[in-house]
């Protein structure tokens, strides 16, 4: 499917989800799956593809900046 383009936009934001990834068998590539009350998210990739999103998230996990734990309220007062 060269050159075909595709864009789906599925708002997980307010949603409990569980991800997996099915094995790759003789029949089908590896697939990502996505599930939650909305039903599931199969994407079929290769493990290079799946490397290149585990890739992608942990940069962007890395990335951002998690609140600092509060001071003791010693050093608050001082």
């Amino acid at each position: 499917m060269k050159g075909a383009h595709s864009a789906y936009t599925v708002d997980l934001t307010e949603q409990r989800i569980e991800t997996s990834v099915l094995p790759k068998t003789p029949y089908n590539s590896p697939i990502l799956v996505i599930s939650g009350s909305f039903g599931s998210i199969q994407i079929a990739v290769e493990y290079e593809q799946l490397a290149e999103i585990e890739f992608a998230l942990k940069e962007h996990m890395n990335g951002i900046p998690y609140p600092k734990e509060n001071p003791p309220a010693e050093e608050v007062i001082a």
